[in-house]
């Protein structure tokens, strides 16, 4: 026995050994987009530096509509910078795939998404499960007259009160525009009602939520984990999650012309592998797209989660996607 346990150490020794040395032989600088926000993509950064010690994860991070409109510029110049893009919602991707802009690229870690949240040719995968609900101001709104419901926010309790990401520029927002639009429930006749509360809207979540905080708005729509992560700051917002669930696939995909197609497959890998970049999503308060993933207490996971969501189609969203804002704009921009 004892000689069987030094052979078996002398294995890990050689395994632990050539592992590190295969990490080392990766060495660059590979540049990410994303709309996952500052504090995850910094902490992607540190895991995924951690790992390939001799590779430099650098990333721009704004909203979706700025990554798009920043690569699409790209695209058209010649001159590529990004080598992976990770967005809020997919229908920019189908855009960009239809250009094909996009490379194919088939991750082994890909195999253990649930194919409703990836692109069946291989051009982007969903990453991470974005969740939207309500945030509020625990100045100006006590608990219990917070609604548990999108409908709510029709209370004149909150007229002029309301906040949320302009849909125009953040895909979250866009997304959950198109989920209500198209949902028996609520359709565009919400919307007209939504609009007379006089809606005030912001470039981003945090953004969005950070005006919550301050009191300046009483309530507003927003990504569960952008408001669950300044509560954890001891910020005085609250989130309530929602009886009709607004489920997100946050895609990745690889641009035509990345400058280091190697390190971008390598970071793709990353963000998909449940040893790596979807087991440091929870920390902040991230769903993670594969099941599996140790998760805490109280956090559902993907196929939970999208169980019982408002139905998106896609395709369809990326197609209408312009004509549906165009008539967003004509009810909240006039």
């Amino acid at each position: 026995m004892k000689k069987f346990l030094i052979v078996l150490l002398s294995l890990l020794m050689l395994v632990s050994v050539a592992y590190a040395k295969e990490n080392e032989e990766y060495s660059g600088t590979v540049m990410l987009y994303t709309s996952a926000g500052e504090d995850a993509a910094q902490s992607l950064k540190e895991v995924f530096e951690a790992k390939y010690p001799n590779v430099t994860l650098d990333f721009y991070a704004a909203t979706s509509g700025k990554c798009n409109t920043k690569l699409a510029t790209e695209f058209e110049a010649g001159n590529v910078s990004c080598d992976v893009v990770w967005l809020a919602e997919p229908s920019g991707l189908i855009d960009f795939k239809s250009q094909d802009r996009l490379l194919q690229y088939n991750s082994p870690f890909a195999e253990a998404v649930d194919p409703q949240f990836k692109d069946a040719d291989g051009y982007y995968t969903g990453a991470r499960i974005l969740i939207m609900g309500l945030a509020y101001s625990q100045i100006a709104t006590p608990a219990d007259q917070v609604p548990a419901n999108f409908e709510g926010l029709l209370d004149p309790a909150f007229t002029d009160q309301i906040i949320m990401s302009d849909p125009n520029s953040a895909g979250s927002a866009k997304a959950w525009v198109y989920g209500l639009t198209h949902s028996d429930k609520y359709g565009w006749d919400f919307f007209e009602k939504l609009a007379a509360q006089n809606v005030e809207f912001d470039t981003s979540a945090n953004a969005v939520n950070q005006k919550i905080a301050g009191g300046e708005y009483k309530i507003g729509i927003s990504p569960e984990h952008t408001t669950l992560n300044l509560i954890s700051q001891g910020s005085p917002v609250g989130y309530q999650a929602t009886d009709d669930v607004l489920a997100i696939a946050c895609p990745i995909a690889i641009p035509v012309g990345a400058p280091n197609e190697e390190l971008a497959k390598l970071l793709y890998d990353f963000i998909l592998d449940p040893e790596g970049g979807q087991a440091s999503l929870p920390s902040f308060n991230i769903t993670p797209i594969i099941d599996g993933v140790e998760l805490p207490e109280g956090m559902k996971s993907a196929s939970e989660i999208t169980a019982n969501a408002l139905p998106i189609d896609w395709d369809d969203l990326a197609a209408t996607g312009n004509d549906m804002l165009a008539k967003f704009n004509e009810y909240f921009r006039k």
